[in-house]
């Protein structure tokens, strides 16, 4: 297996120069883009491993170009097409477009000016969840199956396509059906500690969860809340 691909998204051409020299010294292979149009082309011709993605991207260049896109919405798009992790950078600490980047499926989020060094360690801590290996057996319940080394999950023998963030979250639950786990102890499981932002964000990624695998969203039976405590697994194994 060659290094890991990231694109880092961004028109500071200042940024970019530093972020990925340093990028280069941890050993990934590493590719630029400075607008939306660039980096969805990018995406679907390289299929990078990890996406640094700015919120901010310029709009029309000149007469006759495409009207430019931001991130946000090209982490919609991209999450459309696939599940490669994405770590959001803004100038903005709007607690809005932290939660509107999060619910549109980012893995995290960091606000500029940032620690290089604080980056760095999270792109790590991305691409370690998006690519841990598990134990070799599968965990089989009435309704799902998650394979661990695989990084899959069925439902009814369906193939559901979950993100890093999403599959360590569920990962984490299915472990031990019936037990009801704090917003703090899904953060400190899938995230590892290297997540710094609000808790309230667990639950949007819950919801994303809820919408791929249960039959009603609105009335949850796999994954249930418990008022003011948090979440539990609820399928019963096979």
């Amino acid at each position: 297996m060659g290094p890991l691909r990231i694109l880092i998204v961004d028109d500071d051409r200042a940024l970019v120069r530093e972020l990925e020299a340093r990028l280069l010294l941890e050993g990934f292979e590493v590719s630029c883009a400075a607008d939306g149009h660039a980096a969805l082309e990018a995406v679907r011709l390289d299929e990078p491993d990890l996406l640094l993605l700015d919120v901010a991207l310029p709009g029309r260049v000149g007469p006759g170009s495409q009207r430019g896109i931001d991130g946000i919405e090209v982490l919609r798009r991209v999450r459309e097409q696939g599940d490669a992790p994405v770590l959001m950078l803004s100038a903005t600490s709007l607690g809005a477009v932290k939660v509107m980047a999060l619910s549109l499926g980012a893995d995290d989020y960091i606000t500029k000016p940032y620690d290089l060094e604080e980056l760095v360690a999270r792109v790590h801590a991305i691409l370690r969840r998006s690519h841990r290996a598990g134990p070799s057996h599968a965990y089989v319940f009435r309704r799902l199956r998650l394979d661990p080394e695989g990084r899959r999950v069925w439902k009814d023998d369906r193939l559901v396509v979950l993100t890093a963030i999403e599959f360590e979250l569920l990962m984490t639950l299915a472990r031990r059906p019936g037990v009801v786990f704090s917003r703090d102890q899904l953060i400190d499981q899938a995230w590892r500690h290297a997540y710094y932002g609000v808790p309230k964000v667990v639950d949007v990624h819950i919801m994303h969860i809820r919408r791929k695998i249960e039959d009603d969203p609105a009335h949850p039976a796999l994954i249930t809340t418990v008022r003011g405590l948090g979440y539990r697994f609820e399928d019963q194994p096979a």
